[in-house]
């Protein structure tokens, strides 16, 4: 039997391998908490607030919005990506908190170490990229982040809160729009 890719290998966790995807949903967003607040958006991208990007672990699709980015939004953010993109970040001179896969299974110590160093970072706001992982929404959800957004994910609500629908432009450039630089 091949080990969960969502929780450690514990025998607490064993019956949740049997768990189907909506009471595994359910399990994850107990454990984040129902805690929101509201949020006026776009303003809360005003003032370039502190945010944190969970980048998807495809290389392609990481270089290509790295690239749409403004210098400023880099400066005031935190990325959080798998390891094998340690060499695109450092490209870019951002900042990254690194996971390897097994490291991010509810809990595993290193996920737990990453769940606190992103609360420590609070950020104020949260963008999701990439395939919906449940870990990862996780803690895009307890990052305290009130603003919590992705791109065509209404179905990820409440681990993400705002779902933005770019049509002409990148993802990148979209947010980029909203924040206000260039």
């Amino acid at each position: 039997m091949k080990p969960s890719p969502y929780f450690t290998d514990q025998f607490r966790f064993f019956f949740k391998r049997f768990s189907s995807p909506e009471s595994l949903t359910r399990w994850f967003l107990k454990r984040a908490g129902n805690k929101d607040e509201a949020i006026s958006f776009p303003e809360a991208l005003k003032d370039l607030p502190r945010t944190l990007v969970f980048l998807p672990k495809d290389l392609k699709e990481t270089t290509h919005f790295l690239k749409g980015l403004s210098p400023q939004f880099l400066q005031i953010t935190k990325f959080c990506v798998h390891e094998s993109l340690q060499a695109i970040i450092s490209a870019h001179r951002a900042h990254a908190f690194y996971y390897s896969d097994t490291e991010c299974r509810y809990g595993e110590p290193a996920f737990v170490e990453l769940e606190k160093k992103i609360k420590e970072f609070a950020p104020k706001v949260c963008v999701y990229l990439g395939e919906p992982f449940l870990p990862r929404l996780y803690l895009a959800k307890v990052s305290g982040a009130s603003c919590r957004l992705g791109f065509n994910c209404e179905n990820l609500y409440p681990f993400l809160n705002l779902s933005l629908k770019p049509s002409s432009s990148s993802e990148a450039e979209l947010l980029c729009k909203y924040y206000g630089v260039k």
